[in-house]
């Protein structure tokens, strides 16, 4: 070969190289490589928020780049969620969709949820919310049974028509028999669980994280779920009550990403989290903060979510009757 040729032949390809290096950067780069951001439906100091805020600090030292807290308040988390599923679907937004609320919307609502929301690219289930319902100490009511006997309507403490905390008390009242009557607008549930405290209403739903700081002057009737609470286990269960079907009304908290996140990122982002979740660091840590650690992978949770459906779907008819 002549040497023109040869030096025609290493200017070509180095030409190509100059051209490719970007390129061949790009599809190589390692993830993550930049902030992550966590968008949660609720104020910051929630119950929810401070889980989140556990992981995210968790995931910082595992990932080695930081994870920036969004609190978007308000519409009872559907904001929040609907941010997320537009947000870009990269891998560096991720966060909580409020699946309760929008499985609300779908089955018992008056509107129907504005984005597709099964079609959330799953993380992980961390948590599970599960309720009590509690009343004011020094108040008549002993047992549930108390709602329905005594002849009036209960009042209870709310945040919103259509969040947990209206929700369930509704479907309590459609399937035991008594009148509920919601006081709405309640900023937070530990909001709710000090008006109770107070005497101001009848009862409240509330996790404990909720009415820990009013414990003296509230009595816990019921625990939503099919086991009792380590915190505060003379409470019996829903499913001790007679109403097995309401122990499956927890709000589970779920990290998602956009539709389209690609595989690769979701199965680091899924191996931290089910690593720090299922560490007993955190399991002990987040049992202390009252808090239920469940974690659960996509097939999972979609799973225990269609039983979850159902669930509203058998209610729906009784509530209709109630109105």
């Amino acid at each position: 070969m002549s040497m023109k040729k040869r030096v025609f032949g290493c200017y070509v390809l180095l030409i190509a190289l100059t051209f490719l290096s970007p390129f061949t950067g790009q599809a190589g780069a390692a993830y993550p490589e930049k902030p992550i951001t966590m968008i949660i439906p609720q104020s910051a100091g929630g119950g929810t928020d401070g889980i989140a805020r556990a992981i995210a600090s968790r995931m910082e030292k595992a990932l080695g780049v930081p994870v920036v807290i969004n609190n978007e308040d308000g519409a009872g988390g559907r904001r929040a969620s609907i941010d997320l599923f537009k947000s870009a679907p990269d891998g560096y937004t991720i966060g909580m969709p409020h699946f309760a609320a929008l499985l609300y919307d779908e089955v018992l609502g008056d509107t129907k949820p504005p984005i597709d929301y099964k079609k959330f690219a799953v993380l992980m289930r961390a948590d599970t919310t599960i309720f009590f319902i509690h009343v004011n100490k020094k108040s008549p009511f002993k047992t549930l049974q108390d709602f329905k006997t005594s002849g009036k309507p209960i009042r209870f403490a709310s945040s919103g028509v259509g969040t947990p905390s209206w929700l369930q008390p509704a479907a309590l009242s459609a399937y035991m028999g008594f009148r509920p009557v919601f006081v709405t607008g309640h900023k937070s549930l530990a909001e709710a669980a000090l008006a109770v405290a107070r005497g101001d209403l009848d009862a409240a739903t509330g996790s404990y994280t909720h009415f820990q700081g009013v414990l003296e002057d509230v009595r816990p009737l019921v625990y939503m779920s099919d086991q009792r609470s380590h915190l505060l286990p003379e409470v019996p269960t829903i499913v001790e009550a007679g109403y097995p079907k309401l122990a499956s009304m927890g709000v589970p908290w779920v990290f998602a990403a956009p539709p389209g996140t690609p595989a690769a990122n979701m199965n680091t982002l899924r191996t931290a989290m089910t690593k720090i979740t299922s560490s007993e660091e955190f399991t002990i840590w987040a049992k202390k903060q009252g808090y239920n650690p469940s974690s659960q992978g996509p097939d999972a949770f979609w799973k225990s979510f269609a039983d979850m459906e159902e669930v509203y779907k058998s209610i729906k008819p009784l509530m209709a009757e109630k109105k």
